[in-house]
């Protein structure tokens, strides 16, 4: 992460402490950043010098105003207005990460072989709440690569439980074996 996303992240993230509006503008920028990875284009225009910076600015308020809270909107301007638009994903992501700092929220990658029930997620998302003694924010992906199981990343730990994992960990003990 660079210094300028920490900086200006940072700064955006003291006023919504300050203001007690971090659950509101974490929800915005979670919000936005999902709108942005889906329209590349949107931040490719933002960004580009090719066209004047006051005519990105009008973009930013016509498409944003009224639909983001001021302090979000006036943020998205001053990277435009500093040239800096490219830095704010990571900016959001130093906002997310001082947001579940602060919140005692640690987020839990879980991969799968299938995409797991709505009553697989609670009991996975319990059992880990369990194990880090902390609120999880569960995000899950499919990779059918895995065969059957779940994979977690949490907190720079791996929980494998894949038939993928037991198959190699199989494969080892009979290689050790002979």
């Amino acid at each position: 992460m660079t210094g300028l996303a920490k900086e200006y992240g940072e700064a955006l993230y003291e006023l919504a402490r300050d203001e007690e509006l971090r659950p509101q503008l974490e929800e915005e920028l979670s919000q936005l950043r999902g709108i942005f990875r889906e329209q590349p284009d949107f931040v490719r225009l933002l960004c580009s010098r090719a066209i004047e910076r006051d005519a990105r600015l009008k973009v930013v308020q016509d498409t944003f105003a009224g639909q983001v809270h001021p302090y979000v909107l006036n943020f998205m301007k001053l990277l435009v207005q500093k040239e800096h638009f490219d830095a704010f994903e990571m900016c959001c992501q130093w906002f997310h990460q001082r947001y579940n700092d602060d919140y005692g929220i640690v987020e839990a990658h879980a991969t799968s072989a299938a995409a797991l029930s709505e009553s697989e997620q609670a009991a996975l998302k319990a059992r880990l709440e369990e194990i880090s003694g902390r609120k999880v924010d569960l995000i899950v992906a499919v990779d059918p690569s895995l065969i059957g199981g779940v994979r977690v990343e949490m907190d720079g730990k791996r929980y494998d439980n894949t038939i993928q994992n037991r198959l190699g960990r199989l494969r080892q003990s009979l290689v050790q074996r002979l």
